[in-house]
């Protein structure tokens, strides 16, 4: 026997000529050979009210509907149900099913046939006499004749004359109705023009009453809503350019939401008049036709299907009143019997319906509703079975070929060779027709994926089935069946949270991930999810031989894995609180599709934000560990952890220039973690498995990139540390820190110098502009020294740095004289900025000091000629002393503080002088570090000292010469230069001892 593998037993053009998505689509035959049994309650009494409920067929509603008495003349059955739940179905197959009868009138209208032209025409009944061609003369302007513009415009100048006609019952519709209410909306150019924007509520509208509704538009109502008003005119154009009066209402409008929601209702009530004044025609011309309609066929009976009575643009009102209007007066038929069946949604029947309709079309008829909830009582998975199997049939067979059988209905399977294993393996309906490609299980995961989810119930919508479950999924794998690639990644637009399918166990999804790569794992999870049993029964090698998919891992089929990796809640389900299990669920909600929990992933990222700190050595580099405020700039956390830990489908919102330390994927490998995490903090750890383990191995390759970051926001990285490294070399160069011939260990040191605490040696010989600028960098420079060996050391604690990575200190040493030797402009960090800044004053204040101490020598040497030295100079001053001391010719105010000066001179540097003239000649040939060196070197201590005692010994010297000479009447030849003041001095002593 052939094997099955990747056949396709049906054209994607048969598909889309055979199964409809909507009920008036398909021909009687189709119907009828497709028709599956519908799950129908009857209700009698007012719904929501008291009533009694039963479970009928679609032939008893037949039968009920076509036999049952009218009350006074009308019968008004409802089919209620949401959209795709087969009410319309229902009204098709009832239409299908009614027996021809001379004295019977069938109107149908589908939902494609709701323009107001076509629902006329319908209701007219091929009527002749001249009161109906008034009404067909009056639509016919509605066909070719009238454009969508036009439409458009004739709804606004309605809505806005009937808007001025009507009266308000409350205050706020008082203020909307009337000449200066809101008809002055629909009648501004301004606000005309932006309720007419492209996919505007009345540019659809306009075009639902010309054309009615195409099979591929949504079949919900068209009403006016809060989106619809001009509440936001603002953003197309300036509300300044409307008139005052509107103006005024706009602003209302926007201001006041109660105002808005009574707009909506104000517009909604007038839109059918508005509507039927827009196509001509006046209020109560299609009631009154339609009555006459009934006095002509007194004695017959009219039966209205109605798809959708939401859908009938512009007349629904008058069209219902006409309906239930009594047709027996006073024990006479006035108007022949209407039988109405319509289709409604629940919402629009309990919101929108007329009450009065409503009132008398259940006093009249039972309320039929058409739904199936998935896991109650009567949702047998046979039935959704044997509903597939009809549709897959029919796919194979082809409309012409189902329309030519009928009413006995060809089973494409009978004449396939592969019937018998194929029905084995796949599984066919009660009829005999095969699911194949589907088996039971993907086929009702299949039809719960399209179901209507509410917030506690899953429906069956057969129009959602009908159209991605057969139709699309037919249709869209055809060569994907033939490659061999069935089924694909995202079956049916795969999305299980979404689809409200079972996920399968984070285990089995983690062992997929490990068996398959890329396209091959996702069709193992469509197969597990969708043709698969986990944990109760493996897929068959005949569905993976005729998918041509390679073999399963037998783990992948079991309820736990084998490993050291139990999951964590099927391993022991019974014992874990409420909010834990509530976090597992959520994990396994995220890894199928939704987004994370906003509390789930602030856990998460925190705990693996703690575990990729403490894992950080401080050692490697040494770095003194930083403080939290460091840490939460480098390492984010709290409201902006998701740039230290980004997880997938965690809704984030990460800026594109923000590159996260850790992304982690929305995987199965991640969700097992996460699992284990979550069951670390609730005090399971011992059920965590190898949460830990996996949490080390995600953040261990991430520990050298947040340390970088670390080191990036202390700034303390290797280039960073060199621009503060060669700002603190020049810094202690300026400062006197550094030796004139440095060596590399000298440098190093240079980084560390701090100023003596004592003052300076030779403060006094310094420019006060120096000084300053020195003691105001030294003070700023301790605090950048600290930051730098944090960067660089290690401490206990909180304490301060006691040992620092010399190795790396050597690197970034000599980085930093390179910078220095390249005289490359430095970029220091911010926590260095201050003192550099300080730095550049004591720079500019070199040539200050230059200068200063070249003025000391030049005043010096005046008393201290080339070739004199001060000790010369002061024992000369000192004999000058005893000498013309008793002379009365040492002209000072206390010999005392003389004799002090003269005893501290004696103790001075001998070589000050020539050494501070070395250091000038040595400036004039150097720069940049040398130079600062040189001028910041201690230098010069007693040369202020020197120049102030020679000027003080200068005056009372001169002072004494003076009295001399004019004692002794001779008038001394004597030279102005400092150089010979003692010589003379000695002379002029000399000459007035001998005179005396």
């Amino acid at each position: 026997m052939t094997a099955q593998v990747n056949v396709v037993c049906w054209s994607t053009e048969e598909v889309t000529s055979t199964i409809p998505t909507e009920a008036a689509t398909p021909s009687r035959a189709v119907l009828l050979a497709t028709h599956s049994p519908l799950r129908i309650t009857r209700q009698r009494g007012e719904v929501g009210g008291r009533a009694t409920t039963d479970s009928v067929s679609e032939q008893e509603v037949l039968e009920e509907f076509l036999s049952a008495p009218p009350s006074e003349g009308y019968l008004a059955a409802t089919v209620l149900g949401e959209s795709g739940a087969g009410k319309s179905h229902l009204i098709r197959w009832i239409e299908a099913n009614i027996e021809e009868h001379p004295h019977r009138h069938v109107i149908y209208l589908q939902k494609t046939e709701t323009s107001l032209k076509d629902v006329i025409e319908k209701l007219l009944l091929d009527q002749t006499e001249p009161e109906f061609e008034e009404i067909r003369r009056k639509l016919s302007s509605l066909g070719s004749g009238m454009t969508p513009d036009e439409m458009e415009q004739r709804i606004l100048d309605g809505l806005a004359e009937a808007l001025r006609t009507r009266s308000g019952d409350n205050p706020f519709a008082k203020k909307l109705v009337g000449e200066n209410g809101l008809r002055l909306i629909f009648l501004d150019p301004l606000l005309r023009s932006h309720l007419l924007r492209p996919n505007s509520f009345v540019k659809r509208y306009a075009h639902y009453a010309l054309n009615g509704r195409a099979e591929s538009e949504p079949d919900m109502p068209l009403e006016f809503t809060l989106e619809d008003l001009p509440t936001d005119i603002g953003s197309y154009s300036s509300i300044n350019d409307a008139a005052l009066a509107t103006r005024t209402v706009v602003r209302d409008l926007i201001s006041k939401p109660t105002m808005q929601v009574e707009a909506v209702r104000l517009l909604n009530h007038v839109l059918e008049a508005a509507t039927i004044k827009a196509a001509s025609l006046n209020a109560g011309d299609v009631s009154q036709a339609f009555k006459r309609i009934r006095e002509k066929f007194v004695g017959h009976e009219i039966v209205l299907l109605i798809e959708d009575v939401a859908l009938i643009q512009g007349v629904r009102r008058d069209l219902l009143d006409a309906i239930v209007e009594v047709g027996i007066v006073q024990g006479q038929e006035k108007y022949a019997t209407v039988r109405t069946m319509l289709a409604v949604t629940s919402g629009y029947y309990r919101e929108l319906l007329p009450d009065t309709f409503r009132t008398r079309a259940e006093a009249s008829s039972p309320v039929y509703t058409v739904e199936v909830e998935f896991d109650t009582p009567g949702a047998d998975e046979q039935v959704f079975a044997d509903f597939m199997g009809r549709y897959l049939n029919a796919a194979r067979v082809g409309k012409a070929r189902l329309e030519q059988a009928s009413p006995e209905v060809s089973n494409a399977c009978l004449n396939c060779e592969y019937q018998s294993s194929c029905h084995e393996a796949f599984g066919a309906s009660q009829q005999g027709y095969g699911l194949y490609p589907y088996n039971k299980a993907a086929l009702m995961r299949a039809v719960r994926a399209c179901a209507d989810k509410g917030s506690d119930r899953a429906v069956f919508n057969p129009r959602r089935v009908l159209s991605r479950a057969v139709r699309d999924m037919l249709n869209d794998n055809v060569q994907t069946l033939k490659a061999g690639k069935f089924p694909p990644p995202g079956f049916l637009g795969q999305e299980s949270s979404a689809m409200g399918l079972p996920f399968l166990p984070v285990h089995v999804q983690e062992e997929i991930q490990k068996a398959f790569s890329g396209d091959d794992g996702g069709r193992a999870d469509t197969l597990l999810t969708f043709w698969g049993d986990v944990g109760r029964e493996a897929i068959s090698d005949e569905i993976l031989a005729a998918f041509s998919h390679p073999p399963l891992p037998s783990d992948l089929t079991r309820a736990h894995p084998t490993d050291r990796t139990p999951d964590p809640v099927t391993a022991a389900p019974g014992d874990l609180p409420p909010s834990v299990r509530s976090q597992l669920d959520g994990i396994d909600i995220w890894l199928n599709g939704k987004d994370l929990r906003q509390g789930l992933a602030a856990d998460m990222r925190t705990m693996i934000r703690d575990r990729l700190l403490a894992r950080i050595d401080w050692f490697d580099p040494a770095i003194k560990e930083p403080d939290t405020a460091t840490l939460a700039k480098a390492v984010p956390d709290k409201v902006r952890i998701s740039h230290t830990v980004s997880i997938e489908g965690a809704s984030e919102n990460l800026p594109p220039s923000i590159a996260p330390i850790i992304r982690l994927p929305r995987d199965a490998r991640t969700a097992m973690m996460f699992r284990g995490l979550i069951l670390i903090k609730a005090g399971f750890w011992q059920r965590a498995g190898d949460a830990l383990p996996r949490l080390d191995a995600t953040v261990a390759g991430r520990v050298d990139e947040a340390k970088r970051r670390i080191q990036r926001a202390m700034a303390v990285d290797d280039a960073s540390l060199a621009h503060v490294a060669a700002s603190l070399i020049r810094g202690a160069g300026a400062s006197g820190g550094l030796p004139s011939k440095p060596k590399e260990l000298d440098f190093a040191n240079a980084i560390f110098w701090l100023p003596p605490a004592d003052l300076r040696s030779d403060e006094a010989s310094r420019a006060p502009q120096w000084l300053a600028a020195y003691r105001e960098y030294t003070v700023e420079r301790s605090a950048v020294i600290d930051h730098f060996a944090r960067g660089i050391g290690v401490a206990q604690g909180t304490g301060a740095v006691h040992a620092v990575d010399y190795q790396r200190l050597s690197g970034i040493v000599r980085m930093a004289r390179k910078l220095l030797t390249d005289g490359t402009e430095l970029d220091v960090p911010d926590w260095g900025t201050k003192a550099h800044r300080r730095l550049a004053f004591l720079e500019q204040a070199c040539q200050a000091q230059l200068a200063y101490w070249q003025d000391l020598i030049d005043r010096i040497r005046v008393d201290v000629p080339q070739g004199t030295t001060v000790n010369e100079t002061t024992a000369a001053i000192l004999d000058a002393v005893k000498a013309g001391h008793s002379y009365g010719f040492v002209k000072v105010s206390s010999l005392a503080d003389l004799q002090v000066r003269n005893e501290a001179a004696a103790q001075w540097d001998q070589s000050v002088i020539s050494s501070v003239e070395r250091l000038l000649d040595t400036a004039e040939t150097e720069s940049g570090l040398a130079l600062l060196s040189v001028v910041g070197a201690p230098a010069g201590a007693d040369l202020q000292a020197v120049a102030d005692y020679l000027a003080y010994s200068r005056q009372w010297i001169e002072a004494g010469v003076a009295d001399a000479e004019s004692d002794s009447g001779t008038v001394s030849d004597l030279d102005n230069q400092i150089g010979d003041v003692v010589q003379n001095w000695f002379r002029i002593v000399e000459e007035g001892a001998a005179n005396d």
